[in-house]
């Protein structure tokens, strides 16, 4: 039996992803990329570029490694719309104070929504279930872990010691599961719902990520660097001098 080649398919009507909800996703992630930016201290160009990439680059991943062209560069109206989520989340972080959990709570929003536009582009082209699961984690977590990489950061999802990467994964199987045999829409709400309780009672409850038998997650120096989501208020007053 031949591998299937999602390249050479047409989508499925069925299953066809909504371009509004590909957009709208990507703009919350805009936002709140450069909404984590700026509470870095990082310039204006830099808070822009953080938010874009984190809007843009999980979807971008997600249709270069489906062999299609990136609707993000073929369609006019995704880097404007990405563009000005990012300069609200970027205006927003001095004005909007969030505290921790509620902090928590958006970026899982954030991650909830990339997974069902990475999971569900995958369906529409008939990608294999395994397949169509790890480009819903591909697109929660390319452009946030470009981000950090950009600020000389390790990427949130290699050293969180609360569930991150693992919330994203059991996002994805679950979207997957829902939109298979139930419906798209009802996929996105439970998905969305499904990762941000685990991701706040992970951080509530203290859940560490799982390790490999007789690893010290805290001994490897996972968490030495400033946590993604610290507040600006947290901040040391030795790293306010540095500006």
């Amino acid at each position: 039996m031949l591998p299937v080649n999602v390249t050479h398919m047409s989508p499925t009507p069925l299953h066809e992803l909504p371009a509004w909800l590909d957009v709208a996703a990507m703009a919350v992630a805009a936002a709140f990329g450069a909404h984590v930016a700026r509470t870095m201290r990082i310039p204006l160009f830099g808070v822009l570029l953080a938010g874009v990439i984190g809007g843009l680059g999980g979807g971008m991943a997600r249709d270069v490694l489906l062999g299609l062209e990136p609707v993000a560069i073929t369609t006019w109206y995704y880097i404007p719309a990405v563009l000005a989520a990012a300069i609200i989340g970027g205006l927003a972080a001095r004005q909007v104070s969030i505290s921790p959990l509620p902090f928590v709570a958006a970026q899982a929003i954030a991650a909830g929504l990339l997974i069902g536009i990475g999971v569900q582009k995958a369906v529409e082209y008939r990608a294999p279930p395994a397949s169509a699961i790890f480009l819903g984690v591909v697109a929660a977590t390319f452009g946030g872990a470009v981000d950090d990489m950009l600020a000389g950061r390790r990427a949130a999802i290699m050293r969180e010691d609360h569930w991150l990467l693992p919330v994203i994964v059991c996002g994805a199987v679950v979207f997957w599961l829902v939109t298979t045999y139930i419906a798209f829409y009802p996929a996105v709400v439970i998905t969305v719902v499904v990762v941000t309780a685990l991701r706040v009672l992970s951080v509530r409850l203290r859940w560490t990520s799982p390790v490999f038998p007789g690893d010290d997650l805290h001994s490897a120096g996972a968490d030495q660097q400033a946590p993604r989501d610290a507040p600006l208020r947290n901040r040391s007053t030795s790293e306010k001098g540095k500006l």
